[in-house]
């Protein structure tokens, strides 16, 4: 039976034609479930991506001194502080295979900061460059620090957007400008934002990052480093390297492996995978109510098939009295069948795909900016796998009847009135 038979075609849409409302309502119900596929699916990308975006560094380890010892250890007493140094780096660096990237930072909070007759507090901090491009931020202009920045001890500096809003006049460059922070004056090479949504990546737009060795030399702080950022390698359990780092700094400043919170860690692995395994069930969720509605459709298209199937026996048997094998016969009430449901799925698809456009362009404007919900989309295969559920659920839809109609014995068809 070829596929574009155009006298089997009309013969489908006088066959719906005769039943318009009977079949449209029957219709929905696989329109339905592929539009609730869509959007349910679609929202809860856009709220993963939100919450993905809501992280700085996805495979990142943060380590620092925290409280004074609570336990006493190898003859020490309790109630020390703990500093790290540059040594830790070394010790790190040997005894953690499963460490890429060691980026030390200090801190001076806020500080004072002046250019021509405009001024404000921002938080300070020490960075080494490796750290800016792991942590991830966008270059709004200028550049990042680099490495002779660092080793020449270089007094530049890289501003977060808002620093340059508050300090510099809408239409001048602050790229070469100077300002001085904490009465030291420093060259403005470069202004980022930071990709995260986060609030601690959003305090990163008002703060001014200095190269780490010239931070420290300039104002006094040693050989003292307040944090730790650190990366995994390929293949490695970042919450297994969490562990041998929080071990090896331990041991190094003889704190006892019971006193936590004394060198305290933020694993953002963590987090990524409570993200993962949340989206991860309303994605199967979402799938489990479409694909039950999907099925609850089919078995409605099953239904109105059966009927037609009864109210065409006398044309059936005609067809079969004529010369009409089974085969033909099941293959007229299975493209039938199959139109319904796919014409009605494919509306679905595009209103869903529609509807989750418009969802976004509302949800761009109320957020005004960066937000929880970003994107919301299906990609490709999503939209492929739906389209095959509903090949299945037209086919299995029509298997019942078209084995009635391929069933009917053309004399009693014959006989029917």
């Amino acid at each position: 039976m070829p596929l574009f038979d155009v006298d089997l075609w009309q013969e489908i849409y006088d066959s719906i034609s005769r039943h318009k409302l009977r079949t449209l309502l029957t219709a929905f119900g696989v329109f339905w479930g592929i539009f609730m596929l869509v959007n349910l699916v679609g929202v809860g990308n856009g709220l993963r991506n939100g919450a993905e975006a809501s992280m700085s560094l996805k495979n990142g380890i943060y380590v620092w001194s925290g409280r004074p010892t609570s336990m006493p250890y190898k003859g020490l007493s309790k109630g020390r502080s703990v500093r790290l140094d540059d040594d830790d780096i070394a010790a790190l660096r040997n005894q953690v295979p499963g460490l890429d990237v060691i980026a030390p930072g200090n801190g001076m909070g806020s500080q004072f900061t002046v250019h021509g007759s405009r001024n404000d507090s921002f938080e300070t901090s020490g960075v080494w460059p490796v750290e800016m491009v792991t942590k991830g931020y966008d270059l709004l202009a200028g550049r990042l620090l680099n490495e002779l920045d660092l080793a020449q001890l270089r007094k530049v500096a890289v501003i977060g957007e808002r620093v340059q809003e508050v300090l510099f006049a809408q239409d001048e460059n602050p790229i070469g400008a100077m300002i001085e922070v904490a009465g030291v004056k420093f060259k403005v090479v470069g202004v980022v934002r930071p990709q995260a949504l986060n609030g601690w990546a959003q305090r990163d737009m008002s703060k001014i990052f200095l190269p780490h060795s010239t931070l420290r030399k300039t104002f006094n702080q040693g050989d003292r480093i307040h944090v730790f950022t650190l990366t995994t390698r390929p293949g490695f359990e970042p919450e297994a390297v969490e562990q041998a780092v929080l071990s090896v700094l331990k041991e190094r400043h003889k704190v006892h492996p019971q006193d936590w919170g004394v060198i305290g860690s933020y694993n953002a692995h963590k987090d990524v995978k409570k993200v993962e395994g949340l989206f991860t069930g309303i994605k199967m969720f979402s799938w489990f109510v479409a694909v039950g509605t999907i099925i609850a459709g089919a078995v409605g298209v099953g239904n109105i098939m059966l009927i037609t199937v009864a109210e065409r026996t006398r044309e059936i048997g005609v067809r079969k009295a004529l010369g009409a094998t089974p085969n033909s016969i099941v293959g007229m009430v299975l493209q039938e069948s199959l139109v319904i449901t796919v014409v009605a799925g494919y509306s679905g698809l595009v209103a869903g795909v529609l509807t989750l456009q418009l969802i976004d362009t509302f949800a761009s404007r109320a957020q005004a900016g960066p937000g929880t919900f970003i994107n919301p989309q299906i990609d490709f295969s999503t939209a492929l796998v739906a389209l095959l559920v509903l090949v299945i659920a037209g086919a299995l839809a029509a298997v019942l009847p078209a084995r009635k109609a391929a069933a009917v014995d053309p004399v009693i068809a014959l006989q029917d009135e």
